[in-house]
């Protein structure tokens, strides 16, 4: 064969899979398809609780680990903590990964990222230079998903922003200066720094055909002020209009996770605005130590349900759920819990991602929050 007619077949699949991809992503957004994903917890914002295995941690007192990357960092240093992180971004998350997923008939892939990827802050005041302290080179490692593995599987990536400059909840995920608390709602400045960054990242992928879009801030808790919240909210949403459509999510705070809280159900209303979608977190584990699990399947079956059911505002999107649970489940039982909550999501056209994709070396875990492990045992089914 010719190499000119080789190079006209590969640049016609090429443009086939790019067709392909930017169909769901259309439909995706006009709500003809939901969500179907899985968030890749713990790699470019590292949990120790899910990746304790990682190199990452090496020579890391347990304390500060559980603390998250901030603490983790400024105890390691850039002499050995650059080359752990690097390690654990290398080895945690790979191709293999995205060719699971898509084999598992998935289409969207959510990523959490820190407000450090972006490798600036041009806000004075506060810890301008806290950026620094991390392991540099993450925004590599997100290029090569959107750009690389995403579109060759066919899955499009949700960009979520789960640590925020000054910390919106305090938890380790969030990658807090000052462990257990939350100041990124009391400083002008974090909340500047945050719209820089999502407005940077939305402009950095916008013409990718597996970017799908921004969720804007993950798991404002209530110490987290609600309307400096919601003026953050438009502020990202009009900064992002300006140039694309993509996909935005908007989180209530975490304790606002029902169908009547405050006045979320008029927020940002269609048709003055477009391409949003009304962000829960919806576990059936803290506030239900002690249930058992008929309780809790009867609980995914119909107050679960009857919560989407209920919901009038912008459809929603479950970004994180899981059949993880502390009650005693066999194997029949818990499949069909993860069937009553697949099923109570499906009342909205958003859909769903799980949390989280996997553990750090879990491979044949019996792990309810690796969706990897519930899959090869056949207890979630799709």
């Amino acid at each position: 064969m010719h190499l000119p007619l080789i190079v006209l077949i590969v640049n016609i699949v090429l443009a086939s899979a790019q067709s392909a991809l930017q169909n769901l992503k259309n439909d995706v957004k006009a709500g003809r398809v939901p969500m179907r994903g899985v968030n890749l917890g713990g790699w470019l914002v590292a949990e120790y609780w899910m990746t304790s295995a990682s190199p990452a941690w090496n020579g890391v007192p347990t304390n500060l680990a559980n603390e998250g990357e901030y603490q983790t960092m400024k105890h390691l240093g850039h002499a050995k903590g650059d080359a752990q992180f690097k390690a654990h971004r290398d080895t945690y998350i790979t191709e293999q990964d995205f060719r699971e997923i898509a084999a598992a008939k998935m289409n969207t892939v959510r990523i959490p990222v820190g407000y450090w990827i972006t490798g600036f802050d041009n806000q004075p005041g506060g810890d301008p230079e806290g950026w620094k302290v991390y392991a540099p080179g993450g925004i590599n490692y997100l290029d090569r998903a959107i750009r690389e593995w995403a579109p060759k599987y066919n899955l499009l990536v949700l960009i979520s922003l789960h640590a925020a400059k000054g910390s919106q909840n305090g938890n380790d995920h969030s990658s807090p200066a000052d462990p257990g608390n939350s100041h990124w709602s009391h400083y002008p400045e974090n909340v500047r720094n945050t719209l820089d960054a999502v407005e940077w990242l939305a402009r950095r992928y916008n013409n990718d055909p597996a970017f799908l879009g921004i969720g804007l801030l993950n798991e404002p808790t209530r110490t987290t002020n609600e309307g400096v919240l919601k003026q953050y909210y438009y502020d990202a949403y009009g900064r992002i209009r300006q140039f694309s459509d993509c996909l935005l999510t908007v989180a209530p705070l975490l304790y606002q996770q029902g169908p009547y809280d405050s006045d979320w159900a008029k927020f940002m209303p269609p048709p003055q605005f477009h391409g949003i979608r009304h962000e829960w977190h919806r576990y059936q584990i803290w506030g239900y130590e002690g249930w058992n699990k008929d309780q809790l399947i009867n609980y995914a079956e119909n107050n679960l349900k009857n919560d989407m059911k209920n919901w009038k505002g912008n459809w929603l999107f479950i970004g994180e759920w899981s059949i993880a649970s502390s009650a005693s489940f066999n194997d029949d039982d818990l499949r069909r819990y993860a069937r009553a909550q697949i099923a109570a999501f499906a009342e909205s056209p958003g859909g769903w991602t799980y949390w989280t994709w996997k553990f750090y070396n879990d491979d044949g875990s019996k792990n309810g929050w690796s969706m990897r492990a519930m899959l090869n045992r056949g207890l979630i089914q799709l």
